[in-house]
């Protein structure tokens, strides 16, 4: 609709306000409809914008996905049979002591004497030797530590053993006191619980207007990723056997409950076995002796004594 504009122009005073009266102060009806048209009444003096395409006109650039945090994706094989075997028994004496609480009766993680006797099995210490010395590579390679001071008994590994059945899943949470965490999967398949990280740079979503949706990336295979196109929200990883991830232990995640849909009515069948690790070392320092020397021995000791 071209503007049109209208055949004479109400007269527009120009007395200084100051000196009107109140009645020469008082817009007319029509002087109102012509500043102000009613809501329900298409204008013909209402002049459309512009549209001119060709003023569209962004600069050619490229996404560049920032701040990624490593992890690592790797492989032991080991004898799965035995392996699976041993975790069950371990298990099975937690169950003797937890009884039908969901919450500890899958893991070994709270019985500090169950736990450290995987530590006598012949595969844990093939397993030890493996994820410290991937360990020490990770460190040394991504984070550029030094580690020439360090032997495999300078590397701290607490691990335990998680037997997930039906009712067992873990909330979101991170892992406290340690540098690198992960989890080695033992027994599992396509409709095994997946993990589930939550990105540390989820407050940046707040930008977003789109609703997060499932994503695939190329050479992620068995990783599903919630979030928009260059902004992660959430990552799942669907479990292989074999396989382990590590991650910085600062990440959050969880074991969702297994999703009903794959489940039958009594299905006592369902099985998913991992082995969960925490890891860390001492750096080497320098600079310190300076000042006079001081032992710290004396704060722990019990006051109430």
């Amino acid at each position: 609709m071209k503007f049109q504009p209208p055949k004479e122009w109400p007269e527009i005073k120009t007395t200084d306000i100051s000196k009107m009266t109140m009645e020469e102060r008082t817009i007319t009806q029509e002087e109102m409809d012509i500043l102000s048209p009613p809501q329900n009444d298409v204008s013909p003096q209402t002049a459309p914008l512009a549209y001119n395409p060709g003023e569209y006109r962004p600069a050619e650039g490229e996404i560049v996905p920032m701040f990624a945090v490593p992890f690592l994706r790797g492989r032991i094989p080991l004898d799965m049979k035995q392996v699976s075997e041993d975790c069950r028994d371990l298990v099975a004496q937690v169950k003797k002591i937890e009884g039908d609480n969901p919450a500890t009766n899958y893991t070994t993680y709270f019985n500090e004497d169950i736990r450290i006797s995987m530590h006598e099995l012949p595969w844990f210490k093939e397993f030890s030797n493996v994820i410290k010395d991937s360990y020490v590579a990770f460190c040394s390679n991504m984070f550029h530590h030094p580690v020439g001071h360090l032997q495999r008994d300078d590397i701290h590994l607490f691990a335990w053993i998680n037997v997930y059945n039906e009712p067992h899943s873990h909330a979101t949470h991170n892992h406290v006191n340690s540098l690198m965490s992960g989890t080695y999967y033992i027994k599992t398949n396509d409709d095994a619980q997946q993990i589930k990280f939550t990105s540390p740079n989820i407050c940046v979503n707040a930008n977003h207007q789109a609703v997060d949706r499932p994503l695939q990336r190329e050479n992620y295979p068995d990783f599903e990723f919630d979030g928009v196109e260059g902004c992660d929200s959430y990552a799942r990883y669907q479990p292989r056997e074999q396989e382990f991830l590590l991650w910085p232990s600062y990440i959050q995640h969880e074991v969702p409950a297994v999703d009903p849909s794959h489940q039958q009515e009594g299905d006592l069948g369902y099985e998913r076995i991992s082995l969960s690790f925490n890891l860390k070392h001492r750096l080497p320092i320098d600079n310190n002796q300076t000042g006079d020397n001081l032992s710290y021995d004396f704060l722990e000791e019990n006051v109430n004594a």
